[in-house]
C-alpha cells in the first residue's frame, strides 16, 4: 500500500510549484511571498538533499509519480522509496527522511547550522 504525506504537506507543496491553479487553492500568498517560498524550498531541496533524495522528492511531489513508479525507474523496492521520502523511527528516533530534512531547513532560524 503506498503511503502519502498529509494533506497539508501535499498541498504546500504542490502549491509551491504551481500544481495546484490559483482559483483552485483555498488560500494563497501574494505573489511576493509564493516566489520567496517557491525559491526557499528550492534553495532547501538543492541544499540539504542528496541527488537521489532530490530526484525522488521532485519526481513525488512535483511531477505526481507514484513511490511504484520511481522504485521501477531506480530499481529498488517501493519500500525503499518511502523511507527515503518519509524517513523511518528507530529506538523512538527518526531517522533518515527527505521531509524531515527539508522541514528542518525550511524552519531554521536565519544563519542556523544546527540540522
Amino acid at each position: 500500500m503506498e503511503r502519502t504525506p498529509p494533506p497539508a504537506d501535499r498541498l504546500c507543496l504542490r502549491a509551491t510549484f504551481d500544481r495546484v491553479p490559483a482559483e483552485a487553492a483555498l488560500w494563497a500568498p501574494p505573489d511576493a511571498a509564493l516566489d520567496e517560498l517557491r525559491d526557499a524550498v528550492r534553495r532547501a531541496v538543492e541544499a540539504v538533499l542528496s541527488e537521489r533524495q532530490r530526484a525522488i522528492v521532485e519526481w513525488h511531489f512535483f511531477e505526481g509519480i507514484s513511490q511504484g513508479e520511481i522504485a521501477r525507474r531506480l530499481g529498488v523496492s517501493q519500500q525503499v522509496v518511502q523511507k527515503s521520502i518519509y524517513g523511518v523511527t528507530r529506538r523512538g528516533r527518526p531517522v533518515g527522511g527527505s521531509l524531515r530534512r527539508l522541514r528542518e531547513a525550511l524552519t531554521a532560524p536565519p544563519g542556523s547550522t544546527d540540522r
